[in-house]
């Protein structure tokens, strides 16, 4: 049996990956750039290849002999000084290299890692998105990038005969990240910072090793050309801080800004960073993109047409809770003000 070829292997979502592709006895490539660290896939039985999705060269070498390649690579960045370099270039270029060189070596099919984030955004709770939504006004770098990133894959595929399907997660939660990803820094923040205040808006909650299993579930049933979203349970901001709150004993924040106040604030920051050259906690792209929409999302498709299934908001955030806590990612300061539930006390995630 050829390899799967894992991009982005040491990343949140690759190495979940990876760690199941392994625990179903099947050989894997794990491509990690020549700077990343490996230890998220240490003691795995996987074959680590360094080099840079950048790179035609190093990205043919690697997918040359694999039989399927699962493209993660490319991930979650929100901020820059160099958005072009940094953020989209990357994500564009990189999948346009992956996709032809997988077209090239004749590999039997590709899952392409997207983002809900190219289904859309509503600005009511009641609104509830699916694959046949696109989103047309995206505000961050991120989320434009990865929009010409998913039509550049497609294309591709058309053009090449290439069987491809995408798949789109929600926000990724959950265990094994020796990085804080730009969604699961929003936890280890309030741990270590709390939050004063909260705003107006909500996420689709997803475990990362519930996006995992749907990646591969979308590589052994998903249709080709079609897009899958891969999502969990729809929560509020203010829901979500809540159930940090009552996991950790930490306070929750009482006061909700209007969504003016929160770009007002943002701007603010921005004009800080410019002194500073450090990453401002938000920014207006950020504001106009998130705060006061919802981001809420149907599974419904995959659900029936792949078998995918999701935990709930709660155990997603606990396991989260948990591997901060073990992996000692709170202060010393803020570890004395902890109170975990009781369900999380002596609490351990297998790494």
């Amino acid at each position: 049996m050829k390899p799967s070829l894992v991009t982005g292997a040491n990343g949140h979502v690759g190495n979940n990956l990876c760690r199941q592709l392994v625990a179903r006895n099947e050989r894997v490539r794990a491509l990690i750039r020549a700077s990343a660290d490996p230890a998220p896939l240490a003691g795995l039985d996987v074959d680590v290849v360094r080099g840079d999705i950048m790179d035609a060269k190093a990205t043919a070498a690697a997918i040359d002999g694999c039989g399927r390649v699962y493209h993660t690579a490319a991930g979650f960045l929100m901020w820059s000084r160099d958005p072009e370099r940094d953020i989209i270039r990357p994500s564009v270029e990189g999948t346009r290299i992956v996709l032809e060189a997988a077209a090239r070596a004749g590999v039997e099919k590709v899952v392409y890692t997207s983002s809900s984030g190219t289904i859309g955004h509503a600005g009511s709770p009641d609104a509830l998105f699916d694959e046949t939504r696109t989103n047309t006004e995206p505000h961050t770098h991120y989320l434009r990038g990865k929009i010409a990133a998913e039509r550049e894959a497609f294309a591709i595929a058309a053009r090449t005969g290439l069987a491809m399907t995408s798949i789109h997660p929600g926000l990724i939660l959950g265990p094994r990240f020796w990085k804080p990803s730009e969604s699961v820094a929003q936890i280890v923040q309030f741990m270590n910072q709390g939050a004063p205040v909260y705003f107006d808006g909500g996420f689709s909650v997803v475990d990362v090793e519930d996006v995992a299993r749907g990646a591969i579930l979308a590589m052994e049933k998903g249709r080709s050309g079609e897009k899958y979203i891969l999502a969990g349970e729809n929560v509020t901001v203010k829901q979500l801080f809540d159930l940090m709150a009552e996991l950790t004993g930490l306070k929750a924040p009482g006061v909700k800004l209007p969504v003016g106040a929160v770009r007002a604030l943002a701007t603010v920051l921005e004009l800080a960073s410019k002194v500073t050259g450090t990453r401002p906690m938000i920014d207006r792209s950020q504001v106009d993109e998130f705060a006061g929409k919802y981001a809420y999302f149907s599974s419904a498709k995959a659900a029936r047409e792949l078998g995918y299934s999701w935990l709930p908001a709660r155990d997603v955030v606990a396991r989260t809770i948990a591997w901060i806590v073990e992996r000692g990612m709170v202060t010393a300061k803020r570890r004395g003000a902890l109170h975990l539930h009781a369900s999380l006390r002596g609490a351990k995630v297998a790494s």
